[in-house]
């Protein structure tokens, strides 16, 4: 089977690129010899990164020759239909899905994060072209309902799991503490902590409040604390002003490490705190407890999956508070353990299944 693939791959983005990464895995566990093609920002990084085809997301012309003799055309995942980052986020997409509907072949949304969606445009797109698919697999139940509210109802809709949820930690000579040695980080003497945090503006004082708590854990429990930037362009400033504002001895993880590398690490962390989504979902994925920061719906949907609230969010934005969330939540780490480590295979699985739906969507709609 041939696949091309559609989402916000090739921006070097971590999130993005372990929702591809989980995908590819998938994808090939299910159907093996597949070919698979990536739309992307950056088609030599992403062959380079992923072993796959790739063509500019940009070149309408490759674009249709590689969908000419394509089986299925995949959008997703991640949080492409949304109006918030952007209003040519929509019609960008979805103009694609187009593209493959015209060329008659089927289309497959892949657990995706829906909304928030603001624009009256923005609505009538989704409503009208996601009718026109063939399935629809999203990540969470506030997705499903707000499909449903636009008068999406045509085509076969579940709610699964986010891909990275199946993505496998790099291990052996990789592995998290290796990589964190060869950037002067020591890993001994204390809990690791590793922290997340983006542009927030809705939310004065928040970056205070992070270096705040982490100072406190350094202080009370010897933590050794590591920022680590999902997205480097937009993360790697607000992580040094983090630090900057810490009394306590902090780390920034440099260079480009992958997203199963960034796992790795995760995975062998006594702590996080989290507010990029994908860092959370690394967190539950590896059982390491948590803090979260939610500025976005997505972040709380993830939060409701697994049974915790943000410390600090568009609608409690009590920075003063955070500092106390982070205490209480490091004091419940043990039952968080818990509670992740029974969770993980179970999202896991539902995650490796989109990539079976997938496959079979392709399989029926290309027989004759």
């Amino acid at each position: 089977m041939k696949f091309v693939i559609s989402g916000y791959f090739g921006f070097q983005n971590t999130g993005d690129e372990a929702i591809l990464a989980a995908m590819i895995d998938h994808l090939r566990e299910v159907s093996r010899g597949s070919e698979i093609v990536v739309l992307s920002q950056n088609p030599v990084l992403t062959r380079k990164i992923h072993n796959v085809s790739s063509v500019s997301r940009t070149d309408v012309l490759g674009i249709s020759r590689e969908l000419a003799d394509a089986d299925l055309f995949i959008s997703g995942g991640g949080s492409l239909l949304q109006d918030v980052t952007s209003p040519r986020s929509v019609p960008y997409y979805l103009g694609l899905v187009t593209l493959a509907k015209v060329m008659r072949k089927p289309v497959f949304f892949y657990a995706q994060g829906i909304g928030p969606l603001n624009l009256k445009f923005s609505k009538f797109l989704v409503k009208t072209i996601g009718n026109r698919v063939e399935a629809i697999t999203v990540r969470d139940e506030p997705s499903l309902e707000l499909l449903k509210s636009l008068g999406v109802t045509k085509p076969k809709m579940h709610v699964a799991a986010d891909p990275v949820f199946g993505l496998k930690p790099r291990h052996g000579a990789g592995k998290g503490s290796d990589l964190l040695e060869a950037c002067g980080i020591p890993t001994q003497g204390g809990p690791l902590v590793i922290v997340s945090v983006r542009p927030w503006r809705a939310v004065p004082g928040y970056i205070q409040a992070v270096a705040q708590a982490c100072d406190d854990l350094v202080k009370t429990h010897g933590a050794v604390v590591v920022y680590v930037p999902f997205y480097k362009v937009q993360d790697a400033p607000i992580c040094q002003a983090c630090i900057e504002l810490m009394q306590e001895r902090a780390y920034i993880l440099d260079g480009d490490a992958s997203p199963g590398e960034i796992l790795s690490i995760m995975d062998e962390a006594d702590f996080a705190i989290g507010m990029r989504y994908h860092a959370l979902v690394f967190a539950v994925a590896t059982a390491t407890p948590f803090a979260a920061l939610s500025y976005d719906p997505k972040v709380d949907g993830l939060l409701s999956i697994v049974g915790e609230r943000p410390g600090l969010s568009g609608d409690s934005r009590d920075v003063n508070s955070f500092s106390g969330h982070v205490k209480d939540a490091w004091r419940r780490r043990d039952e968080m353990k818990a509670r992740f480590s029974a969770l993980a295979p179970k999202l896991a699985e539902a995650a490796r299944h989109v990539a079976c739906l997938a496959v079979d969507t392709g399989k029926k709609e290309s027989r004759p």
